[in-house]
């Protein structure tokens, strides 16, 4: 734990500027709002029926509108010169593709609907590849590029390694969040969000029980958290530090709160210090494990809780 406040306090220390936080502050509180007040996202961007195209278009220009809004700014602001860099143009609309491909694949639904199965079948299969998709789009383009681009100058999938990897301090972490967790168990709220795959609910299929398809699930729901920290962490700030240096953090932290605008307006708020202060993590040690141990403890936490509280009613 010393170790990581170290890392916070010197990151804090180095490369804390005023103008820049509170201009971000200022940028998040105002899309925060906004998204809120006018269900933006789902109203405009994510909308149910348009084409794939259509979808994929209003990503782009949404989630690029969240990052370099922050990304131009701050170059002013701490007086860098990466924007200059064809590196910084590259990496930006590679990984800004990767993710807005991601957000806008809906065609697996398509496909789904086109193997005619019985309903409960499709629900089950809606729900594991629906979770299955940033596996079939982002993982691909990432990989493609870190084998083709840096595989020289970044030799762990950026960041998906051991080395410099400490199990302790997360646990500790995650033991400090678990009283939360267990209160915020009791509320009909938690209980009625997780676990997200209820199997006391679904029906079996495929000579499944709802307990193996539970499984199947988690395990697809699990890997989905190591792609989420793979692309914030990895891409987005290890991936990019070699043309931003030490100022790939705060763009992160901005489009990964935009990542959150259909979910709770507290979770969006959330995202962005537990963003932060991940990133940093990544920065220093130069591996997305100790994001990967938080963010897929609490997910996984907070399910068992959830079936704990259903088993006991």
């Amino acid at each position: 734990m010393k170790k990581i406040v170290g890392y916070l306090r010197a990151y804090l220390q180095e490369y804390f500027h005023w103008g820049l936080y509170l201009y971000t502050a200022v940028f998040l509180g105002i899309a925060i709002y906004l998204n809120y007040t006018f269900k933006f996202e789902k109203t405009y961007i994510n909308i149910v029926q348009q084409p794939h195209s259509s979808r994929f278009i209003a990503y782009v220009l949404f989630y690029s509108f969240a990052y370099f809004a922050i990304a131009i700014p701050q170059a002013y602001f701490i007086k860098a010169d990466y924007l200059k860099k064809r590196e910084f143009w590259i990496r930006s609309a590679v990984f800004l593709f990767a993710i807005c491909l991601f957000r806008a694949f809906w065609q697996y639904r398509d496909w789904i609907i086109a193997l005619k199965v019985n309903t409960y079948e499709q629900i089950f299969l809606f729900k594991v590849v629906g979770r299955a998709k940033s596996l079939i789009t982002t993982l691909i383009i990432l990989f493609v590029f870190w084998w083709w681009v840096d595989r020289k100058q970044i030799k762990h999938f950026y960041g998906l390694t051991t080395r410099g990897f400490s199990l302790q301090p997360y646990m500790i972490m995650l033991l400090i969040m678990l009283p939360f967790l267990i209160w915020a168990s009791f509320q009909p709220a938690f209980l009625k969000m997780y676990p997200q795959f209820k199997p006391w609910v679904m029906k079996p299929v495929f000579g499944l029980t709802t307990w193996q398809m539970f499984g199947i699930y988690e395990t697809v729901y699990s890997a989905d958290f190591v792609m989420v920290e793979l692309f914030f962490r990895g891409a987005l700030v290890i991936g990019l530090a070699s043309a931003m240096k030490n100022h790939s953090i705060v763009p992160m932290i901005v489009l990964y709160c935009f990542l959150h605008f259909e979910k709770p307006m507290a979770e969006a708020i959330g995202s962005v210090f537990g963003g932060y202060i991940l990133g940093i993590i990544a920065l220093r040690t130069r591996s997305i494990l100790g994001g990967v141990c938080i963010h897929l403890g609490v997910a996984l936490l907070m399910d068992t809780l959830a079936i704990v509280q259903y088993l006991n009613k």
